[in-house]
């Protein structure tokens, strides 16, 4: 929704735009922890049933269309029920402001106007940066772990069906401290809406628990540092893709022209050990049987580290890492592993060396490092450790899955059987 577009702009609104271009000088309360993680899971719970809101089922989409669950909240006078009243108050305060001697109050009339003389600015800034931050383009694949107030925002600001005013949901704008303008959002009603001669279904009731608040100043610093509200979920093939890109792991490796690895290129002869299995290059009936060598996993991690580590690093950086997606990526692919949530002493060992010889301790460790995690608490160093160690062994995994694969296997053919090797048809 672009501010810029003059169809989103009630006339009356622009009115009052450029009468003042003309007329003006110049945010949990402390509780056990397994109710905590009961909340967490319910409030997950109750996202994923916001997010399949326009999901429905086609028995629900065909009685919808009878009723009118879809609507534009903007285009129905809100921006210009807030501007109405600008263009008085303006000239109030100009005259006020030409009175001789000066008033008492005058500095503060001269900031009220200010303010008013910035207000069309800082709507349409406001509205801009809401439609790039109340954006979740792939539902799918959304982290409903996030905010609540903010998942259910995006419904209702983009308008999704049954997520408008027809249906209980409204969002409306108030003036913020220090002349920001804030968007607050409330209401309930029923995901999917209830028809004429429905009962509706108790579980179905969606809620702002109480309204949720966007504030124009704050979205702005937001998008000034780049940071989101919502945060996407990383593709792990493309961090995979990435650290084969960076590394000399692959000599001449193909991407395509988003940085997806394709394939081809040449083994770093580096990465390969001395010991070998054998391989069938032939048939079942005309057997071609040749020693190949291994690929040498710890070999591959120290050729991946720097990649691998610099990755880790713009998740869980302090000073510039985007922890948002760290969690996001952990909750939508690392924890789905089963190496990341069935305790695994080995893997843990490597994530708390400290407490090896201590079993128990180190199961505790795990524990609290891994399942879901939430977005309004700092992460523990249990989770960054843990995160670590998934995050590497996630890549590394997938590079050697790809390593081990039949285009490369005739290039690990042992020199010593080289003749052989000249002999084998390369498009077999």
């Amino acid at each position: 929704m672009s501010y810029r577009n003059p169809k989103y702009i009630d006339t009356s609104v622009q009115g009052s735009f450029d009468k003042l271009q003309n007329t003006i000088n110049a945010n949990v309360a402390t509780m056990a922890k397994n109710q905590k993680e009961q909340k967490e899971k319910d409030e997950a719970e109750k996202n994923r049933q916001i997010l399949a809101g326009t999901n429905q089922s086609q028995a629900t989409i065909t009685k919808n269309a009878n009723y009118n669950t879809v609507g534009n909240q903007v285009t129905t006078g809100k921006v210009g029920n807030y501007f109405s009243s600008y263009p008085a108050r303006a000239a109030e305060l100009a005259t006020e402001l030409s009175k001789t001697p000066r008033p008492e109050n005058y500095a503060e009339l001269q900031a009220e106007l200010t303010s008013l003389n910035k207000a069309p600015e800082t709507m349409k800034a406001m509205l801009e940066n809401a439609s790039s931050f109340l954006n979740i383009k792939d539902m799918s694949d959304f982290d409903p772990n996030q905010n609540q107030g903010a998942i259910l925002a995006t419904q209702v600001f983009n308008n999704k069906a049954g997520y408008t005013e027809e249906n209980g949901f409204s969002y409306d704008f108030r003036q913020g401290k220090g002349g920001s303008i804030e968007m607050v959002f409330s209401g309930q009603g029923y995901i999917p809406p209830t028809v004429e001669g429905e009962e509706p279904n108790p579980d179905n009731l969606v809620s702002f628990k109480e309204p949720y608040v966007l504030n124009s100043a704050g979205m702005q610093q937001m998008q000034d540092n780049d940071q989101d509200l919502l945060v996407s979920t990383p593709k792990m093939s493309n961090q995979v893709s990435s650290a084969i890109k960076e590394t000399s792991v692959i000599d001449g490796a193909e991407f395509d022209k988003n940085g997806g690895f394709l394939g081809g290129g040449m083994l770093n002869e580096n990465i390969l050990s001395n010991e070998t299995t054998e391989e069938n290059f032939g048939t079942k009936d005309k057997p071609t049987i040749l020693n190949v060598r291994s690929v040498d996993r710890e070999k591959v991690e120290i050729g991946l580290d720097l990649a691998i580590q610099e990755q880790i690093e713009s998740f869980i950086n302090p000073d510039y890492g985007n922890d948002g997606q760290a969690r996001s990526v952990w909750n939508m692919r690392i924890a789905k592993v089963a190496d990341a949530t069935v305790f695994n002493e080995e893997t843990a060992a490597l994530a708390f060396p400290e407490l090896a010889e201590d079993k128990e301790a180190l199961k505790a460790a795990w524990k609290k490092g891994s399942g879901a995690w939430n977005y309004s608490d700092l992460l523990s160093e249990e989770q960054i450790k843990v995160f670590k160690v998934m995050y590497k062994k996630t890549v590394v995994d997938d590079i050697m899955k790809k390593l081990n694969s039949p285009q490369y296997l005739r290039q690990r053919v042992s020199e010593s059987q080289s003749v052989g090797k000249e002999n084998l048809n390369p498009k077999a």
